[in-house]
Parts: C-alpha cells; sequence; structure tokens
C-alpha cells in the first residue's frame, strides 16, 4: 500500500487511520479511501490528500464525520480536518507505511478510480465539480458524541469564567497546583452537589493544561463515554485501542465517576487505567455528585486509589458567590441590574450555577420589554417561580440526621437527655439550622428535640451565632470549624 505520512509525526498519522478502520470496518475503508492517499499531521492538524478530487470529494462525503470521531478519539478533543488535492510531485515513497500498519489488516489489490466511480454514480457525481481544499466546519464535526470538549473560544474564556469564593477556594487553590505543576496532586477527585461547578473547574483544568502546558495528549470526557468505549471495545475486539486512548495521555479527566457503580468490567478497566498513569505520574482529575464516603460500591481498590491523592469538597454557592455570578452573567447578557437587587436575589436563589443561569436568562428576555433598567419588583415577579422551585423542602428531621452523620453520631442521640459536649454541641447546631432553614416556631423545634423549652432553642441560637462571629472550633467536631460543620451539613441538605 502506498499511504504516505510524514515521518515526524507519523505515530499521530497512523493512530488516526488505525482508529479510523476499527470503526468503519477494513472493506468500508478500502472502497472509500484511494490506494495513493496521503495522510500527514501538520501544525496541529490532520491533512489527507488524494491524487484527484474525484475521489477527494467522494471520501469527504462518505466519511468526513467518522474521519473527525477517528481524529477526536486519539487526541481527545475535536481537530481540525482538511481534505485536498495533491500535486503529482508531492509522492515520496521513501516515508510509506506498511499495509500492516492499518489495524494489523493488508489490504486487497489496489482499487481503480474507474471501479469508485461505479459506487459513486449512486451517490452524487456533482462532487467532481468542487475543487479547492476542504475544511471541515465546526458543524460537520461529531456534534452527536458526547466527549466534553468546548469550542476554542469557550476553552479560552473557562479559566475566566470560573468565580473563586469559599464554598469553592480550597477546589481552586489545587486547580493552580495541578497547572503549575501537573501529577504532583494525582488523582485529583472533586466532589460536590449538582450546579457547585466542580465540572466548569475539570475543564477549565483541562484547558489550561492544553494551552499553558502545551499538553497534547489530555483526554476529558464523561464517564459514560469511556464505559461505552470500553464496551465498544470488547466487542470488536479493539482493547488495544482503547487502551491506548486512556492510557498513552498526559492527562486523563473524567467527570461523574458515580455512574461507574454497579458496571464491575468497566470499574476493573479503570483501575487498571489508574494504575499505568498513577504510575507513571500523570495527571488524572475526576469528579462525582457525592463523597468518597459514598462510592464505596467502586470497590476498595478504587476507593483506596482515590484517597492515596486528593480528594477536595466543593460546596454548593454561597450567597457572595451567588452575587458575584448572577453580576457577571448580567453583565455578559448586557443587563443592567442594581447591586442591591443582585445581592436580594442570590440571598434567595439556590446555590446551583445552573439556576443562575436560568435566572439571568429569564430576566434578559424581561428586559427586552422594558427601556428602562428592572427594578426590583420587576425582577422579583420574573423570577419568582424559578427560584421557589429550587429551594428544597428541609424538614427538622432532615437535620437531624445531617448533623449526626457529620458528627458520628447514633440517630435520635440529638432527642436524648445526653449533655456532654460530643452531643450538645452538634444538638445546638442543630437547633440553629432549623430556625434558619424551617418555618418550625422556637417550641417545635424545642419539642422535636427532647421536649425541651422554647427558651432552650433561643438561647442556642444565640451560641451558635456567638461561636459564627468568632470562628470557633467545635470540641465535638474534632478540630472542626463551626463555618466549615454548616457548610458541610448545608451541602448535603443543598441549602445555603
Amino acid at each position: 500500500m502506498a499511504h504516505d505520512v510524514n515521518h515526524s509525526e507519523m505515530d499521530v498519522a497512523a493512530q488516526v487511520r488505525s482508529a479510523l478502520v476499527d470503526t468503519i470496518s477494513p472493506e468500508r475503508y478500502e472502497l472509500w479511501i484511494a490506494e495513493d492517499t496521503q495522510w500527514s499531521w501538520i501544525d496541529g492538524a490532520l491533512r489527507i490528500d488524494f491524487k484527484n478530487d474525484f475521489t477527494c470529494q467522494l471520501a469527504k462525503r462518505m466519511l468526513s464525520k467518522d474521519i473527525s470521531a477517528a481524529v477526536q478519539g486519539v487526541m481527545g478533543c475535536a481537530v481540525d480536518v482538511y481534505f485536498d488535492v495533491r500535486p503529482k510531485s508531492k509522492t515520496s515513497p521513501s516515508t510509506e507505511i506498511p499495509s500492516a500498519d492499518i489495524g494489523g489488516i493488508r489490504r486487497s489489490e489496489p482499487r481503480s478510480v474507474s471501479a469508485l466511480s461505479t459506487v459513486a454514480q449512486a451517490d452524487d457525481l456533482r462532487l467532481a465539480k468542487q475543487a479547492s481544499p476542504q475544511r471541515l466546519q465546526p458543524s460537520q464535526r461529531l456534534q452527536e458524541s458526547q466527549h466534553l470538549q468546548p469550542t476554542p473560544r469557550q476553552q479560552n474564556e473557562l479559566w475566566e469564567q470560573f468565580v473563586q469564593g469559599p464554598s469553592n477556594q480550597l477546589a481552586w487553590t489545587t486547580a493552580n497546583l495541578i497547572v503549575s505543576e501537573p501529577g504532583r496532586l494525582s488523582p485529583l477527585v472533586l466532589h460536590g452537589p449538582n450546579g457547585c461547578g466542580k465540572s466548569l473547574l475539570a475543564a477549565s483544568v483541562a484547558e489550561r493544561l492544553r494551552t499553558v502546558k502545551r499538553m497534547r495528549r489530555v483526554v476529558h470526557m464523561s464517564s459514560e463515554q469511556f464505559t461505552n468505549d470500553f464496551m465498544e471495545g470488547l466487542r470488536g475486539g479493539g482493547l488495544p485501542m482503547f487502551r491506548r486512548k486512556y492510557r498513552d495521555v498526559e492527562a486523563l479527566i473524567l467527570d461523574d465517576i458515580q455512574f461507574f457503580v454497579g458496571k464491575k468490567s468497566t470499574i476493573g478497566e479503570l483501575k487498571h487505567t489508574l494504575d499505568n498513569l498513577l504510575k507513571a505520574g500523570k495527571q488524572v482529575v475526576l469528579t462525582a455528585d457525592r463523597s468518597i464516603g459514598d462510592l464505596q460500591a467502586l470497590g476498595s481498590d478504587v476507593v483506596g486509589r482515590l484517597r492515596s491523592g486528593m480528594v477536595t469538597p466543593i460546596f454548593p454557592l454561597d450567597e457572595g458567590t451567588r452575587a458575584e455570578v448572577l453580576t457577571r452573567l448580567f453583565t455578559a447578557a448586557g443587563l443592567r441590574i442594581e447591586p442591591d437587587i443582585v445581592s436580594q436575589i442570590a440571598s434567595r436563589a439556590a446555590g446551583d450555577g445552573r439556576v443562575l443561569s436560568g435566572i439571568a436568562k429569564r430576566l434578559m428576555a424581561v428586559s427586552s420589554l422594558h427601556a428602562q433598567a428592572l427594578n426590583w419588583e420587576q425582577c422579583w415577579n420574573a423570577v419568582y417561580d424559578l427560584v421557589q422551585s429550587t429551594q428544597p423542602v428541609v424538614r427538622i428531621a432532615d437535620i437531624e440526621r445531617a448533623v449526626c452523620s457529620m458528627f458520628g453520631l447514633e440517630p435520635e442521640s440529638l432527642q436524648s437527655a445526653n449533655k456532654t459536649r460530643s452531643v450538645s454541641q452538634p444538638r445546638m447546631l442543630a437547633m440553629f439550622l432549623s430556625r434558619k432553614y424551617t418555618p418550625a416556631a422556637y417550641k417545635e423545634i424545642g419539642e422535636y428535640f427532647g421536649k425541651r423549652r422554647h427558651s432552650t432553642v433561643i438561647s442556642a441560637e444565640k451560641t451558635v451565632s456567638g461561636w459564627l462571629s468568632e470562628d470557633t472550633q467545635l470540641q465535638a467536631g474534632r478540630g472542626l470549624t463551626i463555618r466549615d460543620a454548616i457548610r458541610r451539613v448545608e451541602a448535603e441538605l443543598q441549602v445555603g
């Protein structure tokens, strides 16, 4: 076979061709790709040169999506693909790749152009009239792909889009350390409820590793796509290609690893993939919607490897961060919203970034109906139903359960007569949160927590408020500050 590839990037082009053959089958590859086609990887783009315009247009029409998918599978991100017709002088027999390089399958006798033309008549002979190099437009790429790769413009903005605050400060600092020194804190596990920004931060890390560290093999995708690729590899005998895709990388970033729960074969493959990458000192970033303690179904082997790295919680967006996010969204949409109105909306909205985005879009639509800047009444009337529908209903029992879980107490221990600090401090915290997040009166709260008087609940509320002003460490929490304790309970309740 006479397929020519630039020697300096031969491996990349050969991997793309191998991935294409694995995807579409050798028979279909032989049908649409002429024998003397040249493949080259130049300046971060794939270039495919054909002998004549007819075969160029034919291959572009039939295989453009499959080729884009193959490139994306090998490189881990969308890459430009160019179809061109080469001058005869560009042929270089000295750089040929043996026929066995395409998926280990040797091709049959060269297919003539006349044979291709017979097939092409059923497609569209009008293609032969187009005669300039063709670049795949973004809309022609594999739009249905589940790879979590943003557009180039989005990639440049991701790092700046992330809003720092008390709810994500540790995660943000860790992300900066990873970008500065990839592999040092690996694996990194970001966990938190939906809408807290963990996926955005993971995508930001991927973008920075590509642009700042110039890493060419950064794979960022969902755990569902990892599972689908693995299953396809099992069915089609393509496990070697699958393992090259996920193990021969500089950084691997997987979103929503809780998706692996219950998938024993995939969990086993994930364990071996982690072993390979961590042994080689590569950076691994994983996100989950729950803590490591709630991921025991992944097995002790995988959980142990995750705990050996950096496990970082991200909490629901606090009020200040919500206000900053809304301000940025309003500014980007060209909305003029007074700062005090932004603060009031932020104080009522849930700590979910997606909800905040929905609020901004709702107000953008409403503002188009008014010539003047929106006032508080107009804003609140526009978003009231959206804000109220996203607020979780919290019961005193929910708060009791969350507090007991955090402090390691037995259920209903807060309702007992025990007055030791290991129980009394969590009880006062639970009373404080019950006043904050439920409509229950002092008397009702006191009755729930061991038939105590309403004055006891008032005292507990004042005590916890004093702790907050001094950021006191709780003896019952083994050095945990009151702010951290409240933040963790709020994260479990998805309030705050």
